[in-house]
Formats: C-alpha cells, sequence, structure tokens
C-alpha cells in the first residue's frame, strides 16, 4: 500500500451548504451526505468565488481567482491552456496520482454536450455535463442508459424539451421542478444522473483498490442544480406546507430587477 492517500472528491452541483442535515438543518433528510460527511474531511468554512459554474470551478480546481484565470463567465470555448499545469488533478498525477473524473467538468462551454479539454490530468474519464444532453452522442450517461436497454432520448423527452429551468418553470410549478407523480417517476431512481454517478465511482474504485498507485476521483453529479426532478419516492418525502421560507428581506429582489424582468 502507498503511504499516499486515495482522494475522493465529491462535488455537487449548486448546493447551499444548509441543504444537508448534519449542517443543522432540521427540515432536509441527507443520511448519507451526513453519514459522509463523518468520515471525511469538509471545507465548511470554505467561500464559492463565483456564484457562475465555470469561473467557480476554475477557482477551486486552480486555487486562483476567477478573474487570475481570466474566466469570469459560462460558455468559453476553450479554457486557458496555460494554467493547466495549474490545475489540481494534472498537478496530482505530475505526482503519481491516477486521477478520475465522474459527471460534469465545465472549465469550458458544454452546447454540444462536450467540451473542449485542457490536459486536466484526468486519465479516466466518463463525463455528463447535464442529464439535458443526455441523447447527444459520446455521452458517457446517455450511453449507459442504453446499456441498461432504455432509450435516453424517450426517457428524458419532457427534460429534453426545456430551453432552460426558467421555462420549465413556466409550465411546472414550485419554480422549475418537474413534479413527478406515482404514476410517473421523471426519470427512475436506478437510472438517475446521480445513480450513474455512484456505479461509476465504484467502478473506478474497485479497479484500483488493489494498485499502489494511488488516486483521485472527482464525483460530479449534476443535482441538486435545477431543474429539479427527484423521483417520486424522494419527492414524496417533503410537504411544501412545512418547509420554511426564502431567506431573503421585502427589498432583495428591487436591487434585482433584471433578473426578475429576465423571468
Amino acid at each position: 500500500m502507498t503511504d499516499r492517500p486515495n482522494i475522493l472528491w465529491y462535488c455537487s452541483d449548486q448546493q447551499r451548504f444548509d441543504t444537508i442535515g448534519a449542517l443543522n438543518n432540521p427540515h432536509v433528510h441527507t443520511p448519507r451526505l451526513d453519514a459522509f460527511m463523518k468520515a471525511s474531511v469538509t471545507f465548511d468554512y470554505a467561500y464559492c468565488q463565483s456564484p457562475i459554474c465555470t469561473p467557480s470551478r476554475s477557482s477551486f480546481l486552480t486555487g486562483m481567482y476567477p478573474s487570475a484565470v481570466g474566466v469570469n463567465g459560462n460558455g468559453n470555448e476553450n479554457w486557458p491552456e496555460y494554467y493547466a499545469e495549474r490545475l489540481l488533478p494534472n498537478i496530482l498525477k505530475r505526482a503519481g496520482y491516477h486521477c478520475g473524473l465522474v459527471g460534469k467538468l465545465h472549465l469550458a462551454g458544454a452546447a454540444n454536450a462536450r467540451e473542449n479539454r485542457v490536459d486536466d490530468g484526468y486519465d479516466y474519464f466518463q463525463y455528463s455535463h447535464a442529464p439535458k444532453g443526455a441523447n447527444d452522442y459520446g455521452h458517457d450517461y446517455a450511453e449507459w442508459i442504453r446499456a441498461q436497454g432504455e432509450d435516453p432520448e424517450e426517457l428524458l423527452l419532457e427534460y429534453n424539451k426545456m430551453d432552460s429551468y426558467r421555462q420549465g418553470a413556466k409550465v411546472k410549478s414550485f419554480g422549475g421542478v418537474y413534479e413527478p407523480t406515482q404514476d410517473d417517476d421523471n426519470v427512475p431512481p436506478h437510472l438517475h444522473q446521480t445513480h450513474w454517478c455512484t456505479e461509476k465511482s465504484i467502478e473506478f474504485i474497485d479497479k484500483n483498490r488493489r494498485t499502489d498507485q494511488p488516486w483521485m476521483l472527482s464525483v460530479n453529479p449534476f443535482d441538486p442544480h435545477a431543474a429539479f426532478d427527484p423521483p417520486y419516492e424522494y419527492y414524496r418525502r417533503y410537504d411544501v406546507a412545512e418547509m420554511p421560507g426564502a431567506h431573503f428581506a421585502a427589498g432583495d429582489l428591487e436591487h434585482q430587477q433584471k433578473l426578475v424582468d429576465a423571468n
């Protein structure tokens, strides 16, 4: 066995710190995340450097401010190649680690369900930017769904019709929730993208369990990023009437008029 620790890095997407039960939220039930936190290192004193995906990921993968990397928004065709050596998996690979990614990367734009990669250091690469693009060729999550005997285009048809979660919110209640019913599960739990992330992560760990080479696996499910598409089994556990209201002052939206108009 190596004296260098293996690293399992779990990074959910667009999740507030206070949506985890172990962080003193009595309204949510997250037993797996709670147990994971107790056995792991959690960055509960870290602050997000940007509310936008690509700048944020550029920051925490390099240790640099988004402005220093030169990435301040989403949709960039390429990520700055000259900073590739600053990427954490690139550093770990040069230090002898076998690095893998499951799920989302989003250092560059992913309009066609794929993104242009730099020398990011990932040798094992199971990519799924978002379930919405799961019908596109080369999308690893879509290929996995096909391997289960299902058609991703049919399974995610309603989801794929959605241009953005704001457009979806106009025809679905609760601000973009794709409400499941007892007869319509949205995507069944065993075919959900988060389940796929878990399956591919277990596959990676099992393959590397008995090697002397240390590994780092970055697991990046799309959840709980909007639009929300919980299976019915999970959706029914919450009563909307019992959930606390949002934390904002009455005058906050006055300063966000452009966002209000965009909705």
